[in-house]
């Protein structure tokens, strides 16, 4: 437990260098789960194997409550981004509950096989914490199951003789692996194969306006040239006779220039940037344009493929314009970038435990970031430890957070590990400890699996009645 408490306590030690006091005791007062549970779980009997899986069915049902109640409101308040179906916690944290209420349906399906209501029940769970992955088109969630999943595979075929681990599970996932791969690369290949080549010999609108030239090397999407058929003219004047949103002013939602938003929309339909494009619109979709859907694949029911065409936009305009404010990878890019600048600052020891979001803050104005008025801060866990305690106090914190796993042998819990991968792997590009929700979900989920699983005997116990899922 002492070894656990050094994450907590190197809080204080970085309170001595310090500038930002103030911040730095709010710092220390959110951290306070990674103080008082282990405290309470390390005094607190291990549980049974029976209670042990009590607690994950309530959990289970905890993250089915919520979610079901925040796809309710998605449609009855006519929600425009899917995402906002996280209502109670942020979305990238609701990311990491749906990925670990999937694993954990499937370990308490395979652990219970001998009930078959309630398999049959968890289930359904199953069914619909995979429904909801792909109908928000979280893809972190899905990146993150789909590494995990291959860790489960791989270190199954490693220590089981039995079939079911050595030649079907990984004959299953190669499958699905191919398929899904097949599916992005069709989806890819949808996205910037050219549909229509003719732009080249057409100047001229049919009411005898000019196009602008086309840029040169022009961004695709949706399989058309976005900058190709652009008649500003007919574009204002036939807008402006549907909308009340002048084309210079911005969306409802993303806050991007209508113009741009207009122009992807009729690119996306395969219409072209004129006064016959915008009068082909339903009054619906001048809505939809008016709240910043740019791509009418964005209105697709399941989410997947709006959030891969939604990425694939974001890298395309980062790569020709250096485009970066509201867009999720080149913001991270930029955010990183600058998390690096900083270490180099101050390498060793870092800024202290209060002082980050200010030096951050300054650091991203030196470099004159499109950033730098957003007060964001790293989106990567790991850059952000060493930023505030250096190359150090980073490697302090994954000892308190190893060595305790491998030393009370909790590593050969699979779901411990799976709970370990999908928290580090999450962290790759969140600041999941900065906010309440991460931090409480990581110290809650760390310490019960590390001090309240089953004793060693009731394990092993159980390992020799079922082998096919190590606890």
């Amino acid at each position: 437990m002492l070894v656990s408490l050094l994450f907590f306590m190197l809080y204080f030690v970085g309170m001595i260098y310090t500038e930002n006091t103030r911040e730095g005791w709010q710092e220390i007062w959110m951290k306070t789960p990674l103080l008082f549970l282990p405290i309470i779980f390390a005094t607190s009997e291990s549980l049974t194997k029976q209670h042990f899986q009590n607690f994950l069915k309530v959990y289970l049902i905890g993250v089915m409550i919520s979610s079901v109640y925040g796809f309710i409101v998605y449609h009855s308040e006519e929600l425009i981004d899917k995402r906002e179906i996280a209502v109670f916690i942020s979305y990238i944290r609701f990311e990491m509950n749906l990925c670990f209420a999937l694993f954990i349906s499937i370990y308490l399906i395979v652990k219970e096989k001998d009930k078959k209501w309630q398999t049959h029940i968890i289930f359904l769970f199953l069914a619909w914490f995979l429904f909801l992955i792909f109908y928000i088109g979280a893809l972190t969630a899905i990146g993150i199951a789909i590494c995990v999943s291959l860790y489960v595979v791989l270190n199954k075929m490693i220590e089981s003789k039995n079939k079911l681990y050595r030649i079907y599970l990984p004959s299953l996932l190669l499958i699905i692996s191919v398929a899904g791969l097949s599916y992005i690369s069709i989806l890819v290949n949808q996205y910037y194969k050219i549909q229509d080549n003719s732009f080249s010999t057409d100047s001229l609108t049919a009411y005898g306006n000019t196009y602008l030239p086309l840029v040169e090397n022009s961004i695709i999407e949706n399989g058309n040239y976005v900058y190709a058929y652009i008649c500003k003219k007919e574009l204002e004047d036939a807008w402006n006779e549907r909308s009340n949103i002048k084309l210079s002013h911005k969306d409802t939602h993303n806050q991007h220039k209508i113009e741009n938003t207009l122009i992807r929309y009729l690119n996306s339909k395969g219409l072209r940037k004129d006064r016959q494009g915008v009068e082909h619109l339903s009054d619906e979709e001048i809505t939809h344009i008016e709240n910043g859907i740019a791509n009418v694949v964005y209105l697709n029911k399941l989410g997947f493929k709006s959030r891969l065409y939604g990425l694939l936009w974001e890298l395309s305009d980062y790569k020709t314009n250096g485009s970066i404010s509201g867009y999720t990878i080149p913001q991270r890019f930029e955010l990183w970038k600058n998390s690096l600048f900083l270490i180099k600052k101050y390498p060793f020891i870092g800024v202290g435990t209060g002082d980050v979001k200010q030096k951050f803050a300054k650091q991203l104005q030196i470099s004159q970031s499109p950033l730098k008025d957003s007060n964001k801060l790293s989106h990567n866990q790991f850059l952000f430890f060493i930023m505030q305690f250096g190359v150090i106090g980073f490697l302090i914190i994954l000892f308190s957070i190893i060595y305790p796993f491998i030393t009370n042998k909790t590593y050969k819990h699979d779901l411990f590990v799976i709970f370990i991968l999908i928290v580090f792997l999450a962290m790759l590009t969140d600041d999941t400890f900065q906010r309440q929700d991460g931090l409480t979900f990581f110290a809650f989920f760390y310490f019960f699996f590390l001090f309240l699983t089953p004793q060693k005997e009731n394990l092993l116990k159980e390992n020799t009645s079922d082998k096919n899922f190590t606890s």
